[in-house]
């Protein structure tokens, strides 16, 4: 429990943050005037508690039940809204990013399913939709692969908007794997980011038929699912009705992890 005292003017709550060892004081002196602060203050201290409990977690390397348990009491506890539970998500990628190596990426992969489940209320979806014309579907996409830790299944009829292609080649160079299926027809096409890709290292598949490869879906960390009609083009953004979905469903991740992997397997490798 976080250190606190009580004062006669009101309370000054005392949190301690030991990622950054220092100490600061919410001023609450004027509890139950208008504006109430209180909420936000708790609001306050429970972010910071629930942080030091997931530095602990994954300084060594474990995350019991018990340290489960009690990080699904503090979310449950103050009821966190939408954007305080986006915003722990993000650190929990944040840390994890910081923590990964290749001994223990198998732990974080783990520790990061498992802190997202206690981080799922039952006011929270875990599944969420984007569509365009607009930004909305691009931004998502980036988001995902700048949020991936070690694993990117990417299986697209096509890639041709550079602001995907740098994403992509930004995390190849981090020292994420990568596996790319694309159209063998699409991969030839006047803009198409394919053959650039393949020359970074980045692993491209293609199928040798006359039929096209179809899909549009991404599989992160074996984790986290992204699909939909919603083609990887500069066009799909500023013109085309379409869309695109999100979603941690670990039935369905498995489902098109699995097909990734058929596809894969009976595929061929890219050639310039």
């Amino acid at each position: 429990m976080l250190p606190y005292r009580k004062r006669k003017a009101g309370f000054a709550i005392l949190i301690s943050t030991a990622s950054v060892r220092e100490k600061k004081y919410v001023d609450t002196s004027w509890f139950g005037g208008p504006g109430c602060p209180e909420n936000t203050a708790q609001s306050a201290m429970t972010i910071d508690e629930i942080i030091l409990h997931l530095e602990r977690s994954i300084g060594d390397e474990q995350f019991s039940k018990s340290e489960k348990k009690i990080l699904k009491s503090l979310v449950a506890d103050r009821q966190l809204d939408h954007d305080q539970l986006n915003f722990l998500r993000s650190k929990v990628y944040e840390l994890a990013n910081a923590k990964v190596t290749d001994a223990n990426y198998r732990f974080i992969i783990e520790w990061i399913r498992m802190v997202s489940n206690a981080l799922v209320t039952r006011s929270t979806e875990k599944s969420d939709a984007f569509f365009s014309p607009g930004e909305s579907c691009c931004d998502v996409i980036i988001h995902q692969i700048n949020q991936a830790v070690k694993l990117l299944r990417i299986c697209v009829f096509t890639i041709s908007d550079d602001r995907i292609t740098q994403a992509i080649m930004t995390s190849h160079k981090k020292g994420l794997e990568i596996k790319i299926i694309t159209d063998n027809d699409k991969s030839s096409d006047l803009g198409s980011d394919i053959e650039q890709l393949a020359r970074e290292g980045i692993a491209v598949k293609v199928d040798n038929t006359p039929n096209h490869m179809h899909h549009k879906f991404m599989v992160v960390d074996d984790r986290s699912l992204l699909t939909g009609s919603y083609n990887w083009t500069r066009s799909a953004a500023r013109y085309n009705h379409e869309n695109i979905l999100v979603t941690q469903e670990s039935s369905v991740v498995r489902s098109f992890l699995k097909e990734f992997e058929r596809l894969w397997n009976e595929m061929n490798l890219f050639q310039s």
